[in-house]
């Protein structure tokens, strides 16, 4: 599956002007065989986020498109839930799977 263009199918279905708040920043990238997003925001005490990953496997009968567009559902999702989590006892933020 060519990431790039769910790169570009996220990038069209989300607009992070429209749907977050000011601040946030939502950072798509595609790294070997994997495309994810890292949406974050600075509170006044902690960097608050999540990530979204996709790793599309070869007998996926997904669109390159539609995992594009269902990335972007997820973090629509997940912003609608308002407070964004910190980071857990390893430092890490939570992470969600497509």
């Amino acid at each position: 599956m060519d990431l790039q263009a769910v790169q570009t199918a996220f990038e069209s279905a989300f607009h992070a002007q429209q749907h977050g708040r000011e601040g946030l920043n939502t950072t798509p990238q595609v790294s070997g065989g994997t495309f994810h997003v890292a949406v974050r925001f600075q509170d006044v005490d902690t960097e608050r986020g999540f990530d979204v990953v996709a790793e599309p496997l070869p007998s996926e009968h997904r669109s390159a498109e539609q995992l594009g567009q269902e990335v972007a559902e997820v973090v629509k999702r997940e912003l609608m839930y308002g407070q964004l989590p910190a980071r857990d006892e390893h430092g890490d933020f939570r992470r969600v799977v497509v």
